[in-house]
């Protein structure tokens, strides 16, 4: 079961997640990502958090709308965007997508991040997308497409990630290390429709910038 997660971070362009939403099983939105489901014209299955950010109209027309609805207290040790992947996983999620999870607060951005390695260490699949970028957390391999010419960006997660191989990239790699202080990964590109990337050690973030 794949679970979209919206978050109350940055979304500008609606448009571009129109049909992110129609290739997930379920919609759970953290708090104040209601108001983007809200202008996505999306109802979500449901909507989790303290609901200090969420718009009382918007609140209003979800529960109108049957909506189910789990408010905590604001005296609580996880974000709302954490609450919400608890539950996905409750419910039987074997991948989640969260968006809107980026913004302002950087302290909030590095923390949701980090959600990929929970997932990670459950063997649930997790990406983080939104208009300018997708995101993976590996420690062993993933294959992803893109096309001839873009960037895929390989940047250790770990102080240390031994034995990087690559498929379909310029700047291929095979049995390389990486550590933490002085990445070289960054703005690799795309030669074929398909890159692969394999790791021996460690924890490497895969990212796909979009110009």
């Amino acid at each position: 079961m794949r679970v979209l997660i919206i978050s109350n971070g940055d979304i500008k362009d609606y448009n571009f997640y129109k049909n992110l939403t129609k290739e997930v099983d379920i919609v759970i939105c953290a708090d104040g990502g209601a108001n983007h489901a809200y202008q996505m014209k999306l109802k979500p299955h449901l909507i989790v958090g303290d609901l200090d950010s969420i718009k009382e109209e918007v609140l209003e027309f979800y529960k109108n709308k049957g909506v189910k609805i789990e408010k905590y207290s604001p005296m609580k040790d996880e974000t709302d965007t954490q609450l919400a992947m608890i539950k996905a996983i409750e419910l039987g999620a074997k991948e989640i997508i969260f968006t809107g999870v980026f913004g302002e607060r950087f302290d909030h951005s590095y923390a949701n991040l980090s959600l990929l390695l929970y997932l990670l260490n459950r063997n649930i699949k997790g990406k983080i997308i939104n208009e300018k970028n997708e995101i993976y957390l590996i420690d062993k391999f993933l294959e992803i497409e893109g096309k001839k010419g873009e960037l895929l960006s390989l940047i250790p997660y770990s102080k240390d990630v031994k034995g990087i191989y690559t498929k379909g990239l310029f700047y291929g790699l095979s049995g390389q290390s990486m550590d933490l202080e002085m990445p070289y990964g960054i703005s690799n590109v795309f030669i074929e429709d398909k890159a692969t990337i394999k790791i021996e050690e460690g924890l490497l973030l895969v990212i796909k910038p979009r110009e």
